[in-house]
């Protein structure tokens, strides 16, 4: 799929090559899930079916396929077994946790105990990466939604999965200069990352034509509850935080956003988190580097840095819009959103602080301006190294 085709309404996309992938095994789960769950879950939101009568037909299908009983299927098609168990149980998180069918949490929790590298909720890998890879190799994605607003649901999942490797290339060519500052062209390098930051931020700018009423119709099926595990959300993207950690030093707020979510993020980001996380912590990223003189940088390659952090910014002034148009309620109408307000602003807020949390249980205002403060507090500092040129100094992005 292209990123043309993202919110298009397009009902069969071009899904490109699977890479000679071989098919996973089925899940006994998925014809329901796929055909059915969207119809059922419609019946219930318009009252032609109560949450006890969908309980009473996905349990009896559990019954028939033995899901609940028998947990010794393939490991290769746990995943999918269990991403097919949590749409059904996210099927009843608008009524609340309490609604939740016993045999279907028994189902998820028997899943766990025999693969214990199974996610117990919906998580980001399960949702994005193991169901756009379905699709990816089959054409079959699971959503809530039916019809129209089922593609754009669909969208809004492939959207992420589309828009992640690009993020993650610009993450491994800032790599390529801290490991080998003097044998590599850091020019070319800091080239390389900001042309595949441009692609990333293109892709994520689609979201901006998915409707607030469609984001809103199928968000409720992803949202945490009190006492419960943070829902799946796009804050767990793990290459953008890679990216950061390789560019500039956590501050204090974004250590705390990143010790309540390390157990959200895919399993293969965690550890590679953790180790950008403590690497840029003692000073071993590109900021940095450049500031002390570890990575040299000619003028060229110093105003290709300036213009690398412009396109991170870019890319979170564009999520702050699109979050605005979506959830308008955690903002204030007067509140002062551009970069130059942003980085007047007296450091870094709460990230836990805010009344109105978004799907991932931080505060969507804070979370976000304080992304993009960081990142023009970091290119001040770049911009009043000396022999800087008059553009590479230019305040135009701020």
């Amino acid at each position: 799929m292209q990123k043309e085709e993202l919110f298009s309404g397009l009902a069969a996309p071009s899904r490109g090559s699977a890479g000679g992938t071989p098919a996973s095994p089925p899940s006994p789960l998925g014809p329901y899930v796929v055909n059915q769950l969207p119809a059922d879950l419609a019946a219930v939101a318009r009252g032609l079916c109560t949450y006890e009568e969908l309980e009473a037909r996905q349990c009896r299908l559990l019954d028939t396929l033995g899901v609940g009983r028998h947990v010794d299927g393939d490991a290769a098609a746990a995943p999918l077994v269990q991403l097919d168990l949590l749409f059904m149980l996210n099927g009843y998180l608008p009524a609340g946790p309490s609604a939740f069918p016993g045999p279907l949490l028994d189902a998820v929790s028997a899943r766990c105990a025999r693969f214990p590298a199974l996610d117990p909720y919906m998580s980001y890998e399960l949702l994005i990466d193991v169901n756009c890879a379905e699709w990816q190799r089959g054409g079959d994605i699971r959503v809530f939604s039916e019809g129209r607003l089922g593609l754009l649901e669909r969208d809004f999942y492939l959207g992420h999965r589309l828009a992640e490797p690009a993020a993650r290339t610009a993450f491994e060519r800032l790599c390529a200069v801290l490991r080998e500052p003097d044998a590599v062209d850091t020019a070319a390098e800091f080239e390389a990352a900001l042309s595949a930051l441009e692609d990333f931020r293109a892709h994520m700018a689609r979201f901006g034509r998915l409707s607030r009423e469609a984001f809103r119709a199928f968000r409720p099926y992803h949202m945490g509850y009190q006492g419960g595990p943070r829902g799946a959300s796009g804050a767990f993207m793990p290459s953008v935080q890679l990216l950061e950690l390789v560019l500039l030093a956590p501050s204090r707020q974004y250590e705390r956003y990143l010790d309540q979510s390390l157990a959200y993020f895919p399993a293969w980001s965690r550890p590679l988190i953790s180790e950008w996380r403590e690497r840029s912590g003692r000073g071993d990223n590109v900021v940095e580097a450049v500031l002390d003189g570890r990575v040299k940088t000619g003028r060229g390659a110093a105003g290709v840095l300036l213009d690398l952090v412009d396109g991170f910014v870019d890319f979170r002034m564009v999520h702050l819009g699109i979050t605005r148009k979506a959830l308008p309620e955690v903002f204030a109408p007067d509140d002062a959103l551009t970069r130059r307000d942003i980085l007047a602003q007296d450091g870094e807020g709460d990230v836990l602080a805010d009344g109105e949390p978004g799907t991932s249980g931080f505060g969507v205002h804070t979370v976000l301006t304080n992304a993009v403060y960081r990142l023009l507090a970091a290119r001040r500092l770049l911009a009043e190294l000396p022999d800087r040129s008059p553009a590479d100094a230019g305040g135009s992005h701020v």
